[in-house]
């Protein structure tokens, strides 16, 4: 899951903890993130866009419905964060952005890579089904709803490998298996009506598959 800009929760407010439970205040010019689901055990990584912020605040969403504080961010400047969600999560909101921060949204990059590459997956399914293995790369994107153009480059060569107009809010591309072992995309989502600044997400891996599968 690759989410290039995760929509502000409405109206603007950031999201407290206040030693029993979770509330929310409205403020303008204040940023919370929509809940952003996330699948526990899986490496995540998640830094402002476009400026500096000097809140990162979290709240857990539990598989139950209810709601932790997440504490282990010091307060203050920040520029990108780790966050591996216990089992009993099944989503995280970040209070990422007070009035004085020029972060203009919030990036969140699912970076876990499988252990294996695309030579191990052509020893094992060929073992597997007796097909000839077909190594590949997917791209597993959620779009922000604002969003209404993706545009995926090799950063390495500009080329143009993927465009489109959002019609979905989950998009997923097969490309060529290099692209699921270095960190060679880049992915930019546009508003069309430029209500909200172009978000760009560099260096991004996709996730190796086999095509024969």
């Amino acid at each position: 899951m690759t989410n290039l800009f995760v929509g502000d929760f409405s109206p603007y407010g950031f999201i407290f903890y206040d030693g029993s439970g979770t509330g929310y205040t409205e403020d303008p010019g204040s940023k919370t993130s929509l809940p952003i689901e996330v699948t526990p055990g899986r490496l995540y990584k998640f830094h402002p866009v476009g400026g500096s912020s000097s809140r990162c605040r979290c709240v857990e969403i539990l598989n139950n419905g209810a709601r932790r504080d997440y504490q282990e961010y010091p307060d203050g400047n920040w520029t990108e964060r780790d966050y591996s969600p216990s089992q009993d999560v099944s989503a995280i909101q970040i209070y990422y952005k007070r009035p004085s921060d020029t972060a203009t949204g919030l990036n969140f990059i699912d970076v876990t890579i499988d252990s294996f590459t695309a030579e191990n997956i052509i020893q094992t399914t060929t073992v597997k089904t007796g097909l000839t293995a077909t190594p590949a790369s997917k791209l597993n994107i959620d779009l922000d709803p604002d969003a209404e153009r993706l545009i995926i480059l090799d950063r390495e060569s500009a080329k143009r490998l993927y465009y489109c107009k959002v019609s979905a809010p989950f998009i997923e591309i097969i490309l060529p298996a290099k692209y699921g072992v270095d960190p060679l995309l880049t992915c930019i989502i546009l508003d069309d009506n430029l209500a909200y600044t172009g978000a760009i997400l560099d260096g991004v891996i996709a996730e190796i598959t086999d095509l024969s599968q």
